[in-house]
């Protein structure tokens, strides 16, 4: 029985031919392949059908364009036709190891005995000519899914969305939250879709994730965009997530938003003081209520 979807957001043919030679290349080929064309200038299915028989895959030649409204519009979009028990969204311009499938399906017996519903494997970042940058290991078979989001946003650990393989049951459950860029939607995606629980970490294979300035990554002409865009994850985060973490470190998160708000003239939510209004911390909330007028009065 086939669990695995994988799942391609096609726009930019630079790098796809890798991309899909490395899904051709897996040593199990139990998986079903979706890709899906976001009204891209240039047509992928030459490449496609260098490597793949028409009953490989499924395609779907999308005519209007809705990831430059937004990238989680693409893919869940794509996510509408998978019936498989579990998903991966692969980038365009990513690699997986030959082997990725392969250890996925070593990888759900023990997800399932132990109501696991996210996989994350190591990730390699890799540069446009494919050499390697850094290499992305968490020396662990395991790690809470609270832990990894606050090791991410402290910056001592690196984590994309191309190495996650999530329960489809739990992205049907929760979604994946619209941020510009979806420039922090597979951070909270993993908290979400994990359940905030444990994620099990498969040290045999690996994604190559591409920095280039093709991407959204490494592109430098981007970084405003990705640090507004960062500021509204913080604000979801504060909003929606915030009850699951230590009061420390929400409040860290806290004050660091009211300072983004501030430093961009950006308007603050007068919702985010509620959480400490929630924990009984009325000081805090009038404080916080007080610099959000401030911060919205200039």
């Amino acid at each position: 029985m086939i669990k695995l979807a994988i799942i391609i957001p096609y726009y930019k043919i630079d790098f796809f031919e890798k991309t899909i030679k490395s899904v051709a290349e897996q040593t199990n080929k139990n998986f079903v392949l979706y890709i899906g064309n976001d009204a891209s200038p240039e047509a992928p299915l030459p490449i496609i059908e260098k490597y793949f028989t028409p009953n490989e895959y499924q395609y779907f030649g999308y005519t209007e364009n809705i990831g430059g409204k937004n990238l989680v519009l693409q893919w869940e979009r794509i996510l509408e036709n998978v019936h498989e028990e579990w998903f991966e969204v692969l980038g365009d311009d990513d690699v997986m190891a030959p082997n990725f499938v392969e250890e996925f399906y070593k990888s759900i017996q023990y997800c399932n005995d132990q109501n696991i519903h996210c996989i994350k494997t190591v990730h390699h970042h890799i540069d446009e000519y494919g050499n390697l940058i850094r290499t992305n290991d968490y020396n662990l078979d395991s790690i809470e899914a609270y832990q990894l989001f606050i090791n991410k946003y402290c910056g001592v650990a690196s984590s994309s969305l191309s190495e996650n393989i999530f329960k489809t049951k739990m992205y049907r459950k929760y979604g994946f939250e619209k941020i510009p860029l979806a420039w922090g939607s597979d951070d909270l995606a993993i908290l979400t879709f994990s359940d905030y629980g444990t994620i099990y970490y498969n040290r045999a294979t690996y994604i190559k994730v591409r920095l280039s300035n093709l991407s959204i990554s490494g592109s430098e002409n981007l970084n405003k965009n990705k640090d507004d865009a960062y500021n509204i994850l913080r604000e979801k985060f504060i909003l929606h997530h915030s009850k699951m973490f230590p009061s420390e470190f929400v409040g860290k998160v806290i004050k660091q938003y009211l300072e983004y708000c501030y430093m961009t003239r950006q308007d603050a939510k007068y919702s985010v003081a509620t959480y400490f209004l929630k924990n009984f911390s009325i000081l805090n909330f009038f404080k916080t209520l007080k610099k959000i007028y401030y911060i919205n009065s200039l």
